[in-house]
């Protein structure tokens, strides 16, 4: 009797065995993530030039594997690209994503080329470029031809995690040069900023707690130049301070509201004191905040319909005539199904003092937009905390 038994958990063994991989063959994760964003847009300009476009500049494809290793860890690789603005000089498609990453509950590791730390926080923008000027870093190696320039760049970061919601990162980041520097093996890969950042999140599990303060930052970004003049090696670096935080004001389940707020603060260099091109735009002293308070409607826990005000101003200290920066952005966006959102999006830009000079003295836009999105994964092993779409911008955080 007992042999018989024996037999019989041998061959139930055998049969569950035969569909899944041993420990040396498991197959991993496989995610798949993809938004597709595409706006009918109507500029105006204060010299009253009107131009329209059919956009599709931020739809992208990313793609990622991850895998259990021989720890408590676990290894991802990612690979995603995107298609640029239109008016850019990247080419008809953009890596925007290929890196690899090392992580356990605690700790991340992280190589290759993603997001930059130019940004704490997201605002509730059809596109992330929406308002660079005021909720990103901007970085001082470019023309000032791609917004992609401040957003994405070779990175090496490290993070910890404390208690689920102290988040500690370390970076070292290439942006892009434009124009590229020479060729060689010193400059084609090598650092030009370095810094780190300190945050409260609250982790996406508790967030039916809806608590109060959501999110608060603070990050210190530092870019290695060329100063022109008899500097040491700290005086040469351009510094940036970024403070932030996101509060739930009103965290009702179904109506609810959130205000989320960034400054910037640049140090700059004192001897740039008017804006002649791009180059002096990111190295001169400047503030700039950025502020939107949003109304989310949940209907059985699902997002139905968004709207969001947002306001951002930008002061230049060190420029004598009053140079400064202003925008409104108002939108809304209504879920027609499943990951499938029409929205409308209004914004006015206005410039003063030298920036005149370089961009105008206004600018409207009005924007009519389908978005859908696609996150999905298979052979799913892992929680949600690396969702392929949370690499992107969400215009509903």
């Amino acid at each position: 009797m007992l042999k018989h038994k024996l037999i019989y958990v041998l061959l139930i063994a055998a049969v569950l065995g035969s569909g899944h991989p041993s420990w040396g063959e498991l197959s991993p994760e496989f995610q798949l993530g993809s938004r597709g964003t595409m706006s009918f847009n109507g500029d105006f300009t204060s010299e009253e030039d009107t131009s329209a476009l059919n956009d599709f500049s931020d739809t992208g494809l990313t793609i990622g594997f991850r895998q259990k290793l021989y720890s408590d860890y676990r290894g991802q690789m990612v690979i995603g690209f995107q298609f640029p603005d239109a008016d850019s000089d990247l080419g008809q498609i953009f890596f925007n994503q290929v890196f690899l990453k090392v992580d356990d509950q605690s700790n991340i590791l992280k190589m290759g080329r993603s997001r930059v730390r130019s940004a704490l926080i997201e605002f509730p923008t059809l596109r992330d470029d929406d308002a660079i000027h005021f909720t990103d870093v901007l970085n001082p190696f470019s023309s000032g031809e791609n917004s992609e320039d401040n957003q994405y760049g070779n990175v090496l970061e490290v993070s910890r995690v404390f208690g689920q919601r102290y988040w500690l990162r370390v970076h070292g980041e290439h942006f892009t040069e434009a124009p590229a520097p020479p060729a060689t093996s010193e400059t084609d890969f090598s650092l030009n900023a370095i810094g780190f950042s300190l945050e409260y999140r609250v982790p996406e599990t508790q967030r039916w707690n809806r608590q109060i303060l959501d999110q608060v930052g603070v990050s210190f970004n530092n870019f290695l130049t060329e100063r022109a003049g008899d500097y040491n090696a700290v005086d040469k670096a351009l510094k940036n301070i970024i403070l932030s935080t996101t509060l739930n004001v009103y965290p009702d389940p179904v109506h609810f509201w959130d205000l989320r707020h960034q400054t910037i603060y640049n140090l700059g260099f004192d001897e740039i004191t008017e804006l002649t091109d791009y180059a002096d735009l990111t190295r001169t002293s400047a503030w700039s905040t950025f502020t939107s308070l949003r109304y989310l409607y949940r209907r059985l826990e699902r997002p139905t319909a968004q709207f969001a005000l947002s306001f951002g101003y930008k002061a230049f200290p060190n420029l004598s005539n009053s140079t400064n920066q202003l925008q409104v952005i108002g939108n809304g966006f209504y879920r027609l199904g499943e990951n499938f959102d029409i929205g409308l999006q209004l914004q006015h830009q206005r410039f003063n003092g030298d920036l005149e000079g370089l961009f105008g003295k206004s600018e409207s836009r009005i924007q009519l937009a389908l978005i859908y999105s696609v996150d999905q994964s298979w052979n799913n092993q892992f929680d949600e905390r690396d969702s392929l779409l949370n690499l992107e911008h969400g215009y509903i955080p």
